[in-house]
């Protein structure tokens, strides 16, 4: 056999095994996917068989097992809400259905169970008179997820390409008019769309625990008090600093909480 034949038939042989070895690889990493997912369906619907008992504390165990494999899983944690909502322990249904809504802001059955619990815990909520181009523009941003930024995107980028592409067939303006508009269009929901990721990969929000819990002026326990804060309010981080957290309240008002006093959304 000459040199030059071994040579591809060794070639031949290092290329079967990086085949074999990747096939491997695949079958194993599906394997340990397919484990996780049926794990986290069997520990859901043993939560669900509780949580139809009304044995809302077993159910909790379940749910927060799941959460503790996979923190972004929605169902797991609107569950975990309404479980929380029927212990009459409002300010942390508020966290569980903050946390689900982070991922699905539009969905209105999480907004609907929100209000009901900001209602059981709020007789009166005074809110910062907020310039109305910020809100609406804050608002249009949180509407969507990212994914669903995403996907508009896509489809303006792809209606676009399409429409600039039969400009050039044509020499139609109309069709590089309005594709030029659409990628445009496609830009600003590519923004939207990434804005929104970091906003859901980064601890922005979270909700305070405790009664007394109190806003200071800064981060030092003998510092001026500027407001008390009921448990489950919902704040906004601003700056942190040994142990403590610079929030703002949801009437505006800017101050430093106990870290121990808040747990993130």
């Amino acid at each position: 056999m000459s040199a030059s034949t071994k040579i591809k038939l060794r070639s031949k042989t290092d290329s079967m095994k990086c085949k074999s070895i990747l096939l491997l690889l695949v079958i194993s990493t599906s394997s340990l996917l397919n484990a996780f997912a049926e794990d986290s369906k069997m520990l859901f619907e043993k939560g669900n068989s509780y949580y139809k008992a009304k044995q809302y504390q077993e159910a909790n165990y379940f749910y927060h097992s799941i959460l503790q494999k996979d923190k972004n899983n929605i169902n797991a944690a609107y569950n975990l809400g309404n479980s929380y909502y029927h212990l009459n322990k409002y300010p942390e249904a508020v966290l569980y259905y903050e946390k689900a809504l982070k991922h699905e802001p539009d969905n209105k059955q999480i907004l609907q169970n929100l209000t009901l619990c900001n209602n059981k815990l709020f007789s009166k909520m005074d809110f910062s008179k907020e310039f109305f181009v910020t809100k609406y523009s804050k608002n249009f941003l949180y509407s969507k997820s990212s994914s669903t930024w995403k996907l508009w995107m896509l489809v303006f980028l792809w209606v676009g390409a399409i429409l600039i592409m039969l400009f050039f067939l044509k020499a139609n303006q109309g069709y590089k008019k309005t594709g030029i508009v659409l990628l445009i269009v496609s830009v600003i929901f590519g923004y939207l769309s990434y804005s929104k990721a970091d906003i859901e990969s980064h601890s922005t929000h979270g909700i305070v625990f405790g009664e007394n819990t109190t806003l200071l002026k800064s981060p030092v326990e003998t510092a001026k008090i500027l407001d008390s804060i009921p448990a489950g309010t919902k704040v906004k981080f601003i700056d942190e600093d040994a142990g403590w957290i610079k929030a703002e309240l949801p009437n505006g008002k800017e101050g430093w909480i106990k870290n121990s006093r808040i747990e993130s959304i």
